[in-house]
């Protein structure tokens, strides 16, 4: 962890499944920092927001809009490319025991 410098880009690899809720929201949001994951995010969005089904409810109306599905999954092998900004470094620092992290 000692020689990645802010701005560079880093390899995550998930070694190990996280074993609370906390590593692995924390996982989730490194990983969705990938541009690849995230361009497929960004088409899921647009995707829901096509089918929005508006309804008439009390004389308002209502939309039902679809929840957003996780596409990063914390298994052991899953990796991603993200730049290593400040607060991406932070995370890492305390998910390491379950991520590889490499300069890419």
């Amino acid at each position: 962890m000692a020689d990645i410098t802010p701005g560079s880009d880093v390899l995550v690899k998930v070694t190990k499944q996280p074993t609370n809720e906390a590593a692995r929201k924390t996982l989730i949001r490194v990983l969705n920092k990938d541009p690849e994951i995230n361009e497929h995010t960004k088409r899921q969005r647009r995707a829901r927001e096509r089918h929005n089904r508006p309804h008439g409810r009390g004389g308002r109306t209502w939309i039902i809009r679809i929840p957003k599905q996780e596409h990063v999954r914390c298994l052991p092998g899953e990796q991603g490319k993200v730049k290593a900004t400040v607060d991406v470094i932070r995370d890492l620092a305390s998910i390491q025991r379950f991520v590889e992290v490499s300069p890419a």
